[in-house]
Order: structure tokens, then sequence, then C-alpha cells
């Protein structure tokens, strides 16, 4: 880490400088990624006469159609109009590539794409996974919320890629693994990939076949063949996956190809109205597809975590290389799959990490002591109980569910739908799902919301408790027991389960920028509302070097690998997750040995006893508020008061470029969810409006 900061460079003697940053690969970076590469959009004036919106088709008449709409006043265009999204450019593009589409019209597009390389603008897209985000980790049997044909992203429709590449019929019962010899189809270099790759998956796979094998192989009858010429070489958890060796490494990594099938997914025949719902599965595939078939590969970064964003002042241009003289943000991480940390400056920053990083908690008593039946995703839920046989699941006692939204309803006609009984609880008695979603479209949800209404009636593997909260989690002996309470008459009863799955939606992960979001505070209590950001400083640094930065910086220096990315490290292993519990340590309960799990009742009433002590409550409160802080964005939003939230409270932009509006350091934008852009079909409207004021500025220069 002494690289970094030493002989006077404020940078890593590997970093690379890119004009643009985009963090999150999932459909906003994409669609970013795709107008900044040069293929901007222009409506078609012949269609546009037929538009339904008088006003848009009066405004679309009034100017040039030969210009784009990126060099175009996009607030000449998009004032005044209206929709489901609070951007007027998102609702813009939305009404020329989806024209009317609230009102149930399927009209043709107007919009269409023009190639311009000499337009493009180096930039870079930073992500987790594979491109598509989070589509990767949903059930990849359930049925998105919106329209096959809202899904799109510019310049390919869902529906024409979707034709291309017809899906492939994967079979319920496991397909045999088939064990090739070297002499059958393989050489010695197979052999060796075979042996590192079933010691890292810690399976028994089929043969790995290397680079030049897989060049020669024909492909396999039985119709497990990988898209684009790869070879599907095993099953992994129903899923397919192909094992590459990292030539640089030595490492073998493997990837997913499709989203594995999950067993206790509800299958059933559905109507044509419900197949106008695209299956979670082809959108995963369609937009890691789109990402190659674009040409878009050479500006992804996949398998990376982002873990320090900081600014780069103008006072810092003394300390900054000639090529990175015009930098003004500072982006560190690494890549999950090597290891190997890396440092870019860009001179603009886009966040379109998306609105579903972190699972949302209750707060009640038990939640933080790690306990693993208690589940925050739908997908965590089920892998935990297709460890089950058939036969062991009608066995099992409830499941309690917690949450009135649409990944509760799912996990509900799951559970039933594999014989175990559920306990439903959720505060609002006359959820409103059946105003939200046709019956005929959205079968599975109004079944669930009907036994929600009708909860004083015997339902079939189901307990609703409406008007109810969880308020202790428990581990009482061999059981495991959750305390619920009635809102209004206050009265308490104690539920003995097998799992609980606390379903009640997610929130963005915006840890890696609290060197921004951090505000002064004057008062005591505003400690711990706005702390401080948390910064790691170089221990084999020089004070004077130290001393040096922290002028030029005007804080410490904030290094790529913080202190919570160190603390999920550890928790993956064995050793991490036993010294986990030390943090329940407080200086006044310091004679309990915490490190151990407690194994009986005795035990767990003096870990809860240890647990009330009023100085650890506290300590464990200010932990809480500075890491919910620090990954909420405080500050940025349209109320800086309280945290991100994509619905009621979205990061703070102009309307029209898409800036970040409440930070004093330029070049910041965001788009997607975390602007209240919920809906895919609104995603590419925002990056219209970035494309459009990044042009602008490199025009000015």
């Amino acid at each position: 880490m002494k690289d970094i900061y030493s002989k006077g460079n404020l940078v890593h003697k590997d970093a690379i400088y890119k004009d643009v940053v985009i963090i999150g690969n999932g459909p906003s970076g994409i669609s970013l990624s795709y107008m900044l590469a040069g293929h901007w959009p222009y409506w078609s004036p012949e269609k546009a006469q037929k538009h339904p919106d008088e006003l848009l088709r009066a405004r679309l008449n009034y100017y040039d159609s030969q210009k784009s709409l990126v060099e175009h006043d996009l607030f000449s265009l998009a004032d005044g109009l209206e929709g489901r999204s609070t951007n007027p450019v998102s609702l813009l593009l939305d009404s020329l590539q989806h024209p009317c589409a609230d009102l149930g019209m399927d009209l043709p597009s107007m919009v269409e794409y023009r190639y311009h390389p000499e337009k493009e603008i180096d930039h870079l897209v930073l992500g987790r996974g594979p491109p598509g985000g989070s589509w990767h980790r949903m059930d990849p049997n359930l049925r998105t919320l919106s329209l096959a044909a809202w899904m799109s992203l510019p310049g390919l429709p869902f529906a024409d890629w979707e034709a291309r590449h017809p899906a492939a019929e994967i079979a319920d019962e496991p397909i045999p693994k088939v064990t090739i010899t070297p002499a059958e189809g393989g050489c010695a270099r197979c052999s060796e990939l075979t042996k590192r790759c079933a010691k890292r998956s810690g399976q028994k796979v089929a043969l790995v076949r290397c680079s030049k094998c897989a060049r020669n192989e024909t492909p396999h009858p039985d119709g497990n063949n990988n898209v684009g010429g790869e070879p599907a070489d095993q099953l992994l958890d129903g899923g397919n996956v192909v094992a590459v060796l990292d030539e640089r490494s030595g490492k073998v990594n493997v990837k997913l190809l499709a989203p594995p099938r999950r067993n206790l997914s509800l299958k059933r025949q559905v109507s044509k109205e419900v197949e106008t719902r695209a299956l979670i599965s082809r959108v995963a595939q369609y937009y890691e597809s789109y990402v190659t078939e674009m040409g878009l590969d050479r500006y992804f970064m996949n398998e990376t975590i982002v873990t320090t964003v900081v600014p780069l002042d103008g006072k810092c241009e003394a300390m900054l290389e000639g090529r990175f003289q015009n930098g003004r943000w500072l982006v560190a991480g690494f890549n999950l799959t090597t290891n190997k940390r890396f440092t870019i400056v860009c001179q603009n920053l886009v966040l379109a990490n998306g609105a579903s990083d972190l699972a949302n908690r209750l707060g009640v008593k038990g939640e933080g002591l790690q306990m693993p039946w208690v589940k925050y995703e739908l997908p965590h839920l089920e892998r935990a109980l297709e460890k089950h046989d058939e036969h062991a699941r009608t066995q099992l006692k409830p499941v309690l569910i917690v949450g009135a939204g649409l990944s509760a309803a799912d996990a509900v006609t799951i559970c039933r739908s594999s014989g175990i009984p559920v306990v439903h609880v959720y505060r609002n008695r006359t959820a409103g799902l059946d105003k939200m979603l046709p019956g005929n479209v959205y079968p599975e949800y109004h079944e669930v919301h009907k036994m929600m209404k009708d909860s004083n009636r015997k339902h079939d593997l189901y307990t609703p408790l409406p008007e109810h909260t969880i308020v202790d989690l428990a581990i009482g002996g061999d059981g495991r027991r959750v305390t619920v309470q009635h809102l209004k008459t206050g009265e308490r009863r104690e539920l003995e389960v097998s799992y609980c799955a606390i379903l009640i939606g997610s929130r963005p992960d915006l840890r890696f920028i609290s060197s921004i979001t951090g505000a002064k505070c004057t008062t005591v209590s505003d400690t711990i509302a706005c702390p401080p950001p948390v910064v790691i400083t170089c221990a084999e640094a020089e004070p004077e070097e130290e001393a040096t930065l922290t002028h030029c910086l005007g804080r410490p220096p904030a290094q790529p690998l913080t202190m919570w990315m160190f603390t999920e490290q550890l928790l993956s292993s064995c050793l991490g997750r036993k010294l986990y519990w030390l943090k329940n340590m407080c200086a006044k309960c310091k004679h309990i040995n915490l490190t151990d799990k407690p194994r009986t009742k005795q035990q767990y009433n003096a870990l809860n006893a240890a647990l009330s002590c009023p100085h650890h409550q506290q300590q464990q409160d200010e932990k809480l508020a500075v890491s919910l802080s620090a990954a909420s964005g405080m500050g940025l939003g349209e109320d800086p008061a309280k945290p991100i939230d994509c619905k009621n409270n979205p990061i703070d932009v102009d309307k029209y470029t898409n800036a970040v509006l409440r930070t004093s350091h330029a070049g910041l934008y965001a788009m997607g969810p975390l602007v209240g852009d919920n809906f895919v079909r609104f995603i590419p409207g925002g990056a219209l409006s970035i494309t459009a004021a990044l042009h602008k500025h490199t025009e000015n220069d």
C-alpha cells in the first residue's frame, strides 16, 4: 500500500486514466456504455407524425430530426411530460421508444441509433459480477414484474434477441455426468484442469477441457452446448458452467453460462397474459449477451469490488502526473478473481450500482447475532430449503416470512408448493397488490394477496398474522424461536420455526463514497447522525508524507482496501466467523466468553444478559448508526437528513444532466434506481442525459 502515496505520488504506479468511470454493470451501466461508445439516438420523422401525444409530436416537428437527441436542448423537448418517472428526460426517451406504453398500446419504437466512432468517450464500467448486475442473483424461474418488451436496452429489442436465441430446454431430472478419460476426449492438461476445478468447487465434476481441446471438440448431443462457441463442460448446482484457466495466476475460474434452475421454484402452466412477462433467467442472459453483441466488452471490467472513491481537488494537481492532470476522482478496488488491486483516475464518475446491494433489516433484538437460519434474500432461503430432500421438507417446522411485498409473496408460493407450512407476518391488513397488478397477468401474487385479506379463514399450509411484527429472534435449546407482537394490542406469542425470512426490500450500497458523504457535525447528537468518513491510513508511510497528503486532500488519505472490505473477507473464513463473536464484547463484560456460540439455554441466557448491558447497547447503536450512514449515502438525497431510498428519497440530481447536486465536487453523476428510475424502460433516459452533458462539456473544452 506504500506505493500509492509514497514519494510524492498520489496514485499507484499502475494506475490508469479514463474520462468516465461507471460503477455498476447492470442495465444502467450497460445503457450508458452503449451511448458513450458513440451510439446516439435519433427520432424518425415519419414515425413521429403518428405519435399519440400531440404536444410531443408538435415539438418533434419543430426541431431538426437530422440532429441527435444528444445535440438537442433536452429541456425544450422534455419539459412538461408526465408519466411514471419524475425525470423528464427518461419520460422523453421512453415516450419515443415505448409510445403510450402505460395506456396498453403496443406501438413500434420511433428511435433509431446511429454509430459515430468519432463521438466515443473513453470510459470503463466496473461491476461485481457478469454484465446484468443483480439480475444474475435473482431466482431464474420467476418472471419479471414488467412486460418483456420493457426489458429492452437501446439498439437491441428483447424480442429480437429472444427470437435469435431460443431458450434451451433443461430437464427437471439431473443430467448424468459422464467422466471422459484423456484417451477419449482430453489430454493431460485437461486432467490437471479437472483436478483443480474439483478441488476449488469441492464437488465431483466432469472432465474440464483445455482451450485447445475445446476448439477441436464437436457439439454435445445432449443439448447442453454453451452459447457463443465455448464448451459447456459440466453442470454445477444445476447450471451450465465453463472452466477457464487463468494463465497468469494459474487459477481455474468457473464461469456460469446460465443461472441454475431452482428445484423449489413454482412450475405451472401459464396463460398467454403471464407469458407477456419474461423469465428472469432469460433477461439475465440477454443483458450479458447484449454487451458482447454490441461490442462493449472492451469497456467492461467485471468481477471487481470498488472500495474507495476519493475526490481530487484542484490543489492536488501538483502531486498528479501529466496524464492525470484532468482527473477529478480516484477510484480504487480489487479484482475478485485475481485479488489484484486497481487504481483508476477519471474526470467524471457515474453511480449506476442500483438499489439491491444490501437487504433491509428490522433492527430487532437478536438480529445482530448472525443466525444462519435467518435469511434476508429469497435465493438464500431457497438454497437452504434445497438442502432437504422432498420428504424432509414436509417434516420441517413452519417457515416464518416477514413482509408484504412481491418477494414475500414469492417466498410464500414457493414454500407452499413444496409442502412447507408458512407463517406470514405483515403490518398492513389491507395490502393493495390487487390495485397495482392485474389478476390475469399476476395470478401468483393475487393468490397470496387473497389469503392475506382473508386472515380469519383457514388456509392450507398458510397462517397469516396481519398487524404483527417481530420483536425477538432467539435460539432456545435445540429450537429456533421467534417472538411476534401485535401492533395494536401488544400481545406477544412465541413461535418455533425452521427458518425466518425477513423480506422487506433492499437498499443501495454506497459505502465506497463515504469520503464525500460525511457531513460536519456541530452537536453531540449529530455525531451519530452524520459521522465523519472512516479512513484507514497507511502504516508504512512516513509522517512527512502523511502530513503532506492530509494537507493536499483536506483529510487523511483513503486507501483502496477499507475496513468493511477487510471484515467481509475475514468473515468468509471459518476462523473469521468465530472471531466475529468477539464484537459482542464490551468494556464492562470482558469476563464473559463470547467466542463460543451458545449451545444451551443457560449459555444463551448469559449471552442475552451480556448484550443487555447498557454500555454494550450504546456501543452497538453507535456502530450501527455509523455503518448505516456510510452505506446509505446520507446527505446526497433530496432530503439530506435521510438515507438514500430509491422510492422515497433518491439522490438529488439535475433533471436534465443527472449531475449530483448535493456535493461540492464536480464530475459526479447518478442514474437508474438511485435517482428514482426503478423501471428498466426509463433507465436509457438517464444515459441520454449524462451523454448529452458530457458531450457539451467536451465541445466547450
